[in-house]
């Protein structure tokens, strides 16, 4: 081989063998899926710790007397690992290698980016062009918001990545966004007009406050007009906007997203003013058992053990889900 071969020598470069190690380090180098991240994660600490990925240090022996002297040599120094590992490096094959250990448990749940709603206007701008949520939430709610689409509407929703408080931090207080069980619908997009607002916190006559989108076009699901009185709001205030003769379409959002798992934090939610930000929010508390239901278990769905540990909430991975919270016992 010449001083140009790959691999310390072992693989010719240009070789069938030479260009598919130099593809999957370019696929290693560049690809982020978990899988890929894992493999990684493997040939560093093999790297780190064994001597199979690179070319053994330890020259072609001559003969079985040379091996044997090595075998004797770490065999008197009570080093077994150190002597598999050596046989194996010798040999020019992979040595075993500890795999429990090796790489940290990986959660079972992903964050999803989707796009986001945002309709013309002013405000269009303020608007995230996505949103994130829980793998498992995404199906239901992608069918929920296709059907807010059937009828003309728009979502627009605030919902990044959470991303956990450092240690040393204060915890927050509200336990469902770290764990990817609250949406914000924007709350720039009512409140100010209600016949050109994408959304609306209105009424029908003898029910309660709920959150409406205002339908923006005509759509594949026809929506009638209806007597829907609306709030308009100020820096202190809401005032009620009475219907108008032709009534207004709107389409109550809480139906729709209950079908996805999320229900209003608040029903008939009254907002005190446009800084107030209540009517805003839904939770998704399915599959939260009361009493039985951690805390702990809830983040380990999407994030890593160490970075539960290094949070502000590892002292909280034992709180029980009582129903309405996380709360410790």
């Amino acid at each position: 081989m010449s001083d140009n071969d790959t691999n310390g020598g072992l693989i010719p470069p240009g070789s069938v063998e030479g260009n598919a190690v130099q593809a999957l380090l370019n696929i290693l180098n560049s690809a982020t899926s978990p899988e890929i991240l894992q493999a990684q994660a493997i040939m560093l600490r093999r790297l780190a710790l064994d001597g199979d990925v690179v070319a053994s240090r330890i020259p072609a022996p001559l003969n079985i007397t040379e091996i044997g002297g090595y075998i004797n040599l770490v065999t008197t120094l009570g080093m077994n690992d150190t002597r598999t590992q050596m046989i194996a490096s010798v040999l020019g094959v992979a040595g075993p290698s500890q795999a429990l250990g090796w790489l940290p448990s990986q959660p079972t749940l992903s964050w999803i980016s989707m796009p986001n709603d945002r309709p013309s206007g002013p405000l269009q701008g303020t608007l995230p062009v996505s949103f994130s949520i829980r793998s498992d939430f995404e199906p239901s709610i992608s069918l929920a918001l296709q059907g807010i689409h059937d009828r003309g509407c728009a979502l627009p929703i605030l919902a990044p990545t959470p991303a956990l408080p450092p240690s040393g931090s204060p915890p927050p207080t509200d336990l469902l966004p770290p764990i990817g069980r609250s949406l914000m619908l924007a709350p720039t997009m009512a409140l100010v007009n209600p016949d050109s607002d994408p959304l609306a916190v209105a009424q029908l006559p003898g029910g309660i406050w709920q959150v409406v989108c205002r339908c923006l076009s005509a759509g594949p699901i026809g929506v009638n007009p209806a007597n829907w009185s609306a709030l308009v709001g100020n820096s202190t205030s809401c005032t009620v906007s009475p219907a108008p003769a032709t009534g207004r379409q709107y389409v109550p959002v809480a139906p729709i997203l209950a079908s996805a798992g999320f229900v209003p934090a608040s029903v008939g939610y009254q907002p005190k003013s446009i800084a107030d930000y209540t009517w805003t929010r839904f939770n998704n508390i399915s599959g939260l058992v009361p009493g039985v239901t951690t805390f702990g278990s809830e983040l380990t769905l999407l994030y890593s053990p160490s970075v539960i540990a290094t949070s502000s909430l590892a002292g909280m991975v034992s709180y029980l889900w009582n129903g309405t919270t996380f709360a410790s016992q």
